[in-house]
């Protein structure tokens, strides 16, 4: 009985030692993988700027006028009658009104219309 109680003391103090030895090697894990994600982020925020710095100097109008010059493409404003102007797409209110009335379908059966032809409206020219 008197050697039960100095091994029960060994074991618990090198289970105490293994974890504190266990949380020692996780602490230097997490730092290491900590450092690796800092390390990344850094390098994206770099390429991050420097690709916002190329899409800057690529728009930028005096690089535009390098890179024409350079290709000899002369520029030039168009003159008044080379522009075309196009009406507004927007039908009126009035068209709306009867695109939705011809669209509208009839009756508990307009379901089934798409299964017959519909009568198109024809003009006779003499």
């Amino acid at each position: 009985m008197r050697s039960f109680k100095p091994i029960t003391m060994i074991m618990v103090a090198t289970l105490v030692a293994l974890l504190y030895v266990h949380q020692q090697v996780e602490l230097v894990k997490l730092s290491y993988a900590i450092g690796c994600k800092e390390k990344k982020l850094k390098d994206i925020l770099d390429r991050h700027e420097g690709l916002g710095y190329n899409i800057g100097n690529l728009e930028a109008p005096c690089r535009l006028e390098e890179a024409l010059l350079a290709q000899r493409i002369e520029v030039a404003f168009p003159k008044q009658a080379n522009v075309v102007r196009m009406a507004s797409l927007r039908p009126a209110g009035r068209v709306r009104q009867l695109h939705a009335m011809a669209t509208k379908t009839s009756g508990a059966f307009g379901i089934f219309d798409f299964l017959s032809p519909r009568a198109e409206a024809q003009t006779h020219e003499k």
